[in-house]
């Protein structure tokens, strides 16, 4: 009897054991799982967040020899962007556009090498790239304006080509991108280191029916008769040019039909000049005068004003710092200088910008050396984590076309067989295309920029990018 009741004893307490056991290891393998769950869990946040100091993990040793591994551990820093993202909540408040025209793939790769050294750019480090497609070709050709047309009024450029054809028609039709930002209640700034007047000015700001009407000395009479107004004039007269906070840039030969020449700064005798009696710089000062409020404004005309005055005072800026092209004027400002001043006037609390800037290649000039020059320069100014920044390069072809030369009546098969001499260079000059372009992107909504588009991609995608409301809810 006694022998029984100790084996019950005994089977009990084994019973109990094995179940303590069983909790114990239960306990044990749940909180394996609960560390793993965790490790897990840290590891995601860390990669998505870019907490983890990723060099310090070595991916590479058993998977790549001694002699890969140190350029594998090198792509280290270049995976880390790639990991790199943005939501497609997240929404810029301010956005950044350098177009720089006479580089296009070809010379960017020839551009990278000096010697034996390899020069890396800030753009190579964005994230996303696309390619825009050019609709004129050597089978079908067009001017430059009509191709920047298409560019920023994301209209295709047999559309755009047939509203700028009208000069009768209401202005305004084709919205740029920078007026829709206007509309927005951004603040807005262009600067070019051509003319103000240019192919890009004009398709941001005014809507003409030849490429050749930058001011009224090269429009027929018969068009200006009948209401047609040159580039110069609309952007003085205009909405979207009324509104501009920053305009700086050359061309003052187009504004003005008196202009003061120098050696460094000479009139461009292959360009339009304003005919006798125009002084639409003085038109210009006189509207901001009258403005009610008066705005706090600038019109500089020098370098030495434009680095004299405090941009952050002012609510609108007009530099016309050269008679013709800019980059002409010896004694032209910095690019450094004209951004450091435009973005003083374009920074507000809680207020977005759209800034394009543009910026042609000389071609008396090094590439490579103004390649590094904009790279520097753009280095310095970045840093926003709200700013969509964007490096658009396209290069310059010089198209043959059936033209009507005159503006009236002759209408020629191509350049060459009806021009000669300065004509023919200026005619070229009005010529110049941008082709197949490649746009760099990074910051908030660069993700929309990617693969292969038409060029009336880049305006639609800008809209988006700005939360202007053309696309409605379908998005």
């Amino acid at each position: 009897m006694a022998m029984s009741q100790r084996m019950r004893r005994f089977c009990f307490q084994l019973r109990l054991k094995s179940t303590q056991l069983f909790i114990l290891a239960g306990s044990v393998v749940l909180s394996l799982l609960v560390s793993l769950l965790c490790i897990g869990f840290t590891i995601r946040y860390e990669v998505e967040h870019e907490v983890a100091n990723v060099g310090d993990v070595d991916y590479w040793k058993d998977a790549v020899s001694a002699e890969q591994k140190p350029w594998y551990d090198k792509g280290i820093e270049e995976l880390k962007r790639a990991l790199r993202g943005h939501s497609k909540l997240s929404q810029p408040r301010n956005v950044w556009l350098l177009m720089i025209q006479g580089i296009d793939a070809p010379a960017l790769a020839a551009a990278r090498f000096n010697g034996s050294q390899h020069s890396g750019y800030i753009w190579d480090r964005f994230p996303h790239a696309a390619r825009l497609k050019n609709s004129c070709s050597n089978s079908s050709p067009c001017d430059a304006s009509a191709v920047f047309r298409a560019l920023w009024t994301g209209v295709p450029l047999a559309a755009a080509q047939r509203v700028r054809s009208n000069c009768s028609a209401a202005p305004g039709q084709l919205l740029s991108v920078l007026r829709q930002a206007q509309l927005a209640g951004l603040r807005t700034g262009f600067v070019t280191n051509q003319r103000l007047t240019g192919a890009t000015g004009a398709a941001l700001y005014a809507e003409v029916a030849q490429s050749s009407w930058e001011c009224d000395g090269l429009m027929p009479m018969g068009a200006i008769e009948s209401g047609c107004q040159d580039v110069a004039q609309q952007l003085i007269s205009g909405a979207t040019g009324q509104a501009l906070n920053v305009l700086l840039g050359g061309g003052r030969q187009m504004f003005n039909s008196k202009v003061p020449t120098f050696a460094w700064d000479p009139s461009d005798e292959l360009l339009c000049h304003a005919r006798a009696g125009r002084n639409l710089l003085r038109d210009w000062r006189n509207q901001k005068l009258k403005s009610k409020p008066m705005p706090r404004f600038e019109l500089v005309q020098h370098e030495q004003e434009l680095s004299s005055i405090n941009g952050s005072s002012l609510d609108y800026l007009l530099g016309v710092l050269a008679n013709g092209d800019l980059s002409a004027n010896s004694r032209a400002p910095t690019l450094q200088l004209m951004l450091n001043r435009t973005l003083q006037v374009l920074r507000r609390p809680g207020v977005g910008h759209l800034l394009i800037v543009e910026h042609h290649v000389q071609p008396h000039m090094v590439a490579r050396e103004q390649l590094q020059l904009l790279n520097a320069t753009l280095a310095r100014l970045m840093g926003q984590k709200d700013l969509l920044t964007m490096v658009l390069l396209t290069n310059g072809n010089y198209l043959s076309s059936s033209r009507d030369v005159s503006g009236e009546t002759q209408l020629v098969s191509t350049l060459e067989e009806s021009l000669q001499g300065p004509e023919l260079q200026l005619q070229r000059r009005l010529q110049q295309l941008p082709s197949e372009s490649l746009l760099f992107a990074q910051g908030p909504k660069s993700l929309l920029f990617y693969g292969v588009h038409d060029e009336t991609y880049l305006a639609q995608a800008l809209s988006y990018a700005l939360g202007i409301d053309v696309f409605g809810r379908q998005l």
